[in-house]
């Protein structure tokens, strides 16, 4: 692409008729003929980084300050919003041939994206999905993302080639940490959900306090053309002035007043899930889910309420929930042993409560939890799921989640003097074998909750991810202790 054509995206000009082979903000990745930009990063600066991207062979730089350069350098006042712009215009806008919705909140996002996207195909749209577990074409997965809403580069070059595969609609988890480095600048929503807020993502290298988390939540809606919002979670109302002027907007809860309230919800069990049947205030035909718990229902209402807003047919809504298994939630494995074994990604204190609460509302002996707690977050994040784990469960092994950084003893010390002489807990620092000692005391009809890691394939310890899948290590288990 020519470097005038790209540089009109960002209100610049360029006599220049440079050819533009690609875009990148990172300095190790430059070839000759890229555009680099040259952004703030949490630990450096990429301004430092300028000469290096021009020695590797950069035909072009877009900086946020002046500086002596061998080639066109052009300055912006916000680097991360210039970016954003130019992968759209890189990749030719995918985004104005596409349908998005765009699904926030503290907990529940990857759930409700699956429910949005498998109602979404039932109702016969081509449907893309990028978020916590990577980006999906229909059901098949098609690429991995380091964070849960990609970085522009990425998302723009996923948009387009879910353009491009046919998709007419796109289902995305955004994130706080996407509206506060802009990644989603340009672009504009069909439909918004707002699922909930409490405090996380809260220290060095996240944001500085409740107050500036909050406000990067609520500007993702000041881009959609419509809102669906938790009508009893007190933020809504500061999401929802945000919306464009006579923006749609629609509650869902299970509260007298939201426009989707939650009726008569009932724990089902299968063979191989815990379910959960729920109607609608007003209306008889129920509605049906392979997961557990008021949580699951409540990010069914948010997709509902969101895809009614879209006008889509009640049958499609209604298949697609009863298909709507998410891989790490509340996913449990079928055996033999009488053992419900559960996993599940919860790894706050809010998503403790959640998964191990709504367990209590199945027949159950004792709960087993197994968890640990994620290094270098915030030490109060591991102290707060050791006090649920003592409310809630009978009995806990504490072991290695994603220790980066962090000894891993350290940190399971810290949650063992949380837990105290509340309930009986024991230290395996080794995660499968934690994993296989819970099971051994497990007996028919107790559950063996494993928290934390959910749909991850891998441990990360000092920068390196070694493999480790809690369903091999299950189905490993049960194939050697028949």
């Amino acid at each position: 692409m020519k470097l005038s054509q790209l540089l009109a995206a960002i209100g610049h000009t360029c006599e220049d008729e440079v050819d533009i082979s690609t875009l990148t903000c990172d300095s190790r990745t430059v070839t000759p003929g890229a555009l680099f930009a040259a952004i703030p990063g949490t630990h450096t600066d990429g301004v430092q980084y300028i000469d290096q991207a021009v020695a590797q062979g950069a035909a072009a730089v877009v900086s946020p300050v002046s500086r002596p350069c061998p080639v066109p350098l052009f300055v912006v006042e916000d680097p991360r919003t210039a970016l954003a712009h130019l992968a759209a215009a890189f990749y030719d806008y995918p985004a104005k041939g596409l349908t998005l919705m765009g699904i926030t909140g503290t907990k529940g996002k990857t759930t409700t994206a699956h429910m949005v996207r498998d109602i979404l195909l039932c109702a016969g749209h081509p449907t893309g999905m990028i978020g916590t577990m990577g980006a999906y074409v229909g059901k098949a997965k098609w690429a991995d993302c380091p964070n849960t809403t990609p970085e522009p580069l990425l998302l723009h070059r996923l948009l387009r080639d879910m353009a491009d595969q046919g998709c007419t609609h796109v289902v995305m988890e955004v994130s706080s940490q996407a509206m506060k480095h802009h990644r989603l600048a340009g672009l504009t929503f069909a439909g918004g959900v707002f699922l909930n807020l409490s405090p996380d993502h809260i220290g060095p290298g996240e944001h500085a306090d409740y107050a500036e988390y909050a406000a990067c939540k609520a500007a993702f809606f000041s881009q959609c053309a419509m809102a669906s919002g938790n009508g009893e979670d007190m933020a809504w109302p500061q999401m929802a002035a945000q919306l464009p002027p006579n923006a749609p907007t629609a509650t869902f809860g299970f509260s007298p007043g939201c426009d989707v309230q939650a009726a008569g919800v009932a724990p089902e069990e299968t063979p191989d899930a815990l379910c959960t049947r729920f109607t609608l205030a007003g209306e008889e035909e129920p509605y049906s889910i392979p997961l557990p718990g008021r949580h699951h229902v409540q990010d069914a209402l948010a997709a509902v309420a969101l895809c009614r807003q879209l006008g889509l047919p009640e049958g499609a809504i209604r298949r697609g929930l009863e298909g709507a298994k998410v891989p790490g939630r509340a996913q449990v494995f079928p055996n033999d042993r009488g053992v419900r074994a559960v996993v599940d990604y919860a790894h706050n204190a809010a998503s403790f409560r959640a998964i191990l609460s709504c367990l209590h509302c199945y027949p159950h002996g004792n709960i087993i939890v197994v968890f640990g707690a994620g290094g270098n977050r915030p030490p109060m994040r591991r102290l707060d799921m050791a006090q649920v784990a003592a409310e809630l469960a009978d009995y806990a092994i504490v072991t290695t989640d994603n220790p980066r950084w962090e000894p891993v003893e350290g940190i399971c010390r810290q949650i063992t003097q949380a837990l105290g002489r509340q309930i009986p807990w024991e230290v395996i620092y080794d995660r499968k074998a934690a994993i296989f000692r819970a099971l051994d005391l497990a007996q028919p009809g107790d559950m063996v909750a494993l928290l934390g890691k959910g749909h991850e394939t891998y441990i990360e310890t000092c920068g390196v991810r070694e493999p480790f899948s809690e369903w091999e290590v299950l189905e490993e288990y049960f194939h050697t202790h028949l």
